[in-house]
């Protein structure tokens, strides 16, 4: 089980590698990676990954972020992507092979997208509180192009 932030879209995305000079450093008892040397940066890759999604889009994205700060060139390569594919579904999910989950949606023109609706959608909780009475929240937001 995992939470994963990943863009839907009927047409293919620009990938973005990561940062050539990632490296990551695991910490025995920190529950998260520290990057360095990174910079402010992002990746966005393609994958095949059956994901458990409530969407009709074909291509999925895997959105990975290094560093503080990386939102504002984030929400940029968004509003860059929009221009191509007219609507991009940015999705905050909790991956445990479970359908069940409680969809949130918002949607957001293009040119109103900011650094801190990025960091909003990747500080939501969507794991499940108690497996046994709550289900798990994905969160999407609907970007459209402004135009």
């Amino acid at each position: 089980m995992s939470v994963l932030m990943v863009l839907a879209s009927d047409a293919p995305l620009k990938e973005v590698p990561p940062p050539p000079d990632l490296m990551i450093v695991l910490d025995i008892g920190k529950q998260a990676a520290e990057y360095r040397n990174a910079g402010i940066g992002f990746a966005v890759f393609e994958t095949d990954r059956v994901l458990e999604l409530q969407t009709e889009k074909q291509y999925f994205f895997n959105v990975d972020s290094y560093g503080p700060g990386h939102e504002e060139n984030l929400a940029a390569y968004l509003r860059e992507q929009l221009e191509e594919a007219g609507e991009i579904e940015f999705w905050h999910v909790w991956l445990d092979g479970g359908f069940d989950h409680r969809v949130r949606r918002v949607e957001i023109a293009a040119d109103e997208l900011t650094a801190e609706d990025i960091r909003e959608l990747e500080s939501l909780e969507v794991w499940q509180r108690d497996p046994v009475t709550d289900a798990a929240t994905d969160y999407c937001y609907l970007l459209r192009c402004s135009g």
